[in-house]
């Protein structure tokens, strides 16, 4: 593998790099999403069943699922949540045992978000294809919709505030708009966000010295972002690329790689153009999920 520069067309069928060292994996070869675990660690829903990457190495876990195409993947402590079409199964023990959910419908669950204060208030959220959003308050057992005020309920991405157990403030992004909840997920407000021509794809509560701002990929539009109230949105600047797949804080797939931002500018790091999920590891790592190309790990 050769280095690239930045600026370099990106080819359908080599992936090169840039400031970054990446190492490429072929297994598992499509990922829908990725949660990140302690210790440099996480799990990955693929369309094999739920893999763990660990001490740099893939390998696939909870094996009664490993002919499941699996399309979300939630962790908090010794609790995992994975979704699918038409379901929900969680575990409470790290993935040794799975018990299925309790849902309303059988929904395709898109994505999923457990609370960070989960062992206290047993919150999550699922994100559904026609269904809205989902919600436990049992710790994952039972789930029920929570759509009042959810205009659109073909709902893409979650994202919950880094303090949703004090605040009880979560966004929603979808195929028409983007809302947020500040009582947990239970009733929603469209925000102004000046675009109506979606799809939403992905979002992201961005901390830092200025405050808090949301990050909104869209698919076709670019990045959107605005500060706290969140009542001015204006597109990323420097980001040369329309279709958002997937965003961290700070970070973007785009069809046009994967790019990093410093301040107000944004650098590619990866011109892989098919990342569709991302995670950044507590060891200060990223894993880039790809629609058929394997995982990258970069630090």
């Amino acid at each position: 593998m050769r280095p690239a520069s930045c600026d370099e067309p990106v080819s359908p069928f080599i992936s090169h790099t840039c400031f970054m060292d990446w190492t490429h994996f072929d297994e598992p070869a499509t990922i829908f999403a990725l949660a990140a675990q302690p210790k440099g660690t996480c799990l990955a829903a693929t369309e094999h069943g739920l893999w763990r990457f660990a001490k740099g190495n893939w390998a696939q876990v909870a094996p009664q699922f490993a002919q499941v195409p699996l399309s979300s993947v939630a962790v908090h402590g010794s609790t995992i949540c994975i979704g699918a079409s038409g379901d929900i199964a969680v575990s409470h023990d790290l993935g040794a045992t799975f018990a299925l959910a309790t849902l309303p419908v059988k929904a395709h669950i898109l994505a999923l978000a457990l609370s960070n204060a989960f062992e206290a208030d047993r919150i999550g959220l699922a994100a559904t294809a026609q269904d809205g959003v989902l919600r436990t308050a049992d710790g994952g057992a039972t789930w029920h919709a929570w759509n009042f005020g959810l205009l659109d309920l073909g709902v893409n991405a979650l994202a919950l505030s880094p303090a949703f157990g004090s605040d009880a403030t979560c966004y929603a992004a979808t195929d028409h708009g983007v809302f947020v909840s500040s009582n947990g997920g239970r009733a929603w407000t469209e925000l102004p966000i000046g675009i109506t021509n979606g799809p939403f794809t992905s979002l992201a509560v961005v901390e830092g010295k200025g405050g808090t701002r949301l990050q909104v990929g869209s698919e076709g539009h670019g990045l959107w972002t605005a500060p706290e109230p969140f009542d001015t949105f204006a597109e990323a600047k420097g980001l040369r690329a329309s279709e958002i797949n997937y965003v961290l804080p700070d970070a973007a797939a785009t069809t046009q790689g994967l790019y990093i931002a410093t301040g107000a500018k944004w650098t590619r790091v990866l011109d892989q153009g098919d990342v569709v999920c991302l995670a950044r590891l507590d060891d200060g790592s990223l894993v880039a999920g790809t629609a058929g190309s394997g995982v990258w790990h970069g630090r």
